[in-house]
C-alpha cells in the first residue's frame, strides 16, 4: 500500500497526541472552579449539565475508541451513529458520579492515546464510513476526538 506522508509520521498535526492528553486536564481544571451547586445547572437547555457533559464524554471516549479500532480491524465498514440523548438517558446521566465519570474519561482516554500510539502508519490510513459523516481515516477520527473535546470544553467553560 502506498502511504502518504500524511500519515507516515502522523505528525501532519503536530499537536495531535498533545491535544488529545490535554483535553481531560482542561476539562479538570474547568470542573475545579465551579462550584458542584452548578453540576445539575444549564447554560442552554438544548445542551447538558456539567454532569451530563462529564458522562456523555466518558461515554464517547470508549465509542470513538471503538470506532477507531473498527476502522483498523475491519477497514470499509459502517460506523452506526448512535443517538446522544437516547445514550443519556439509558445510562441515566442525570443520577451519575461526576468525578468517577471524569476520572473514567481520563483514563479511557490514556486508553485511546495508548492505543493510537501503537499503529502502524498503514493502520492510520485505514477507513471506516461513517453513516452521517462519510469516510473517515483513523487520523480523521483521531482529529474528531479532539474536536469533540473544544465543543465541550468551550459548554463547560460558560459555567465559570
Amino acid at each position: 500500500m502506498n502511504v502518504p506522508i500524511l500519515y507516515e509520521s502522523r505528525m501532519n498535526n503536530p499537536y495531535l497526541f498533545h491535544a488529545l492528553s490535554a483535553g481531560p486536564t482542561i476539562v479538570r481544571r474547568i470542573i475545579a472552579q465551579i462550584p458542584s451547586e452548578k453540576y445539575d445547572s444549564h447554560t442552554d437547555p438544548e445542551r447538558f449539565t456539567m454532569r451530563e457533559a462529564i458522562a456523555h464524554i466518558a461515554d464517547w471516549e470508549a465509542i470513538d475508541l471503538q470506532r477507531i479500532k473498527q476502522a483498523v480491524e475491519n477497514p470499509g465498514s459502517d460506523i452506526q451513529p448512535y443517538d446522544e440523548v437516547q445514550v443519556a438517558k439509558e445510562h441515566n446521566y442525570t443520577a451519575s458520579d461526576l468525578g468517577e465519570q471524569l476520572s473514567l474519561y481520563e483514563h479511557r482516554r490514556r486508553e485511546t492515546i495508548a492505543y493510537l500510539k501503537s499503529l502502524t502508519p498503514e493502520q492510520w490510513a485505514s477507513k471506516a464510513t461513517h453513516l452521517e459523516k462519510g469516510d473517515l481515516t483513523v487520523y480523521d477520527q483521531a482529529n474528531l476526538v479532539v474536536g469533540h473535546d473544544a465543543y465541550h470544553i468551550e459548554h463547560l467553560s460558560g459555567f465559570l
